[in-house]
């Protein structure tokens, strides 16, 4: 009898011991999910907080002249105010954009 139990206690230990594995890798893959889905959430507020690329000056000129043929900052503006300007790739506020980063030459 004594041996029956002493079996029976290695089994209910080992079932423990597996149990404790378990719930050890559970725990584990579980702060590992936590941990991607809020890398995931920063990443994206990251990406959507980010300024859209634009074209630098001279190519941005470049395009606005091929495409609409504007030459003053009135033609601009009225290309802008009409929602003509339908391209996240040229700021509609091109002196103050362009300005800030030193490439603004003139309206010329």
């Amino acid at each position: 009898e004594e041996s029956n139990n002493s079996s029976d206690e290695n089994d209910a230990d080992s079932e423990s011991s597996d149990t404790n594995k378990e719930n050890v890798v559970i725990e584990d893959l579980s702060w590992r999910v936590a941990k991607a889905r809020l890398e995931e959430e920063a990443s994206k507020r990251s990406f959507l907080k980010r300024k859209p690329l634009k074209l630098s000056y001279e190519q941005s000129q470049k395009w606005i002249q091929r495409n609409w043929a504007i030459k003053t900052e009135e033609e601009f503006n009225d290309l802008v105010a009409n929602g003509n300007l339908r391209t996240p790739y040229i700021s509609k506020r091109p002196e103050e954009y362009y300005g800030e980063r030193g490439e603004w030459i003139s309206w010329d």
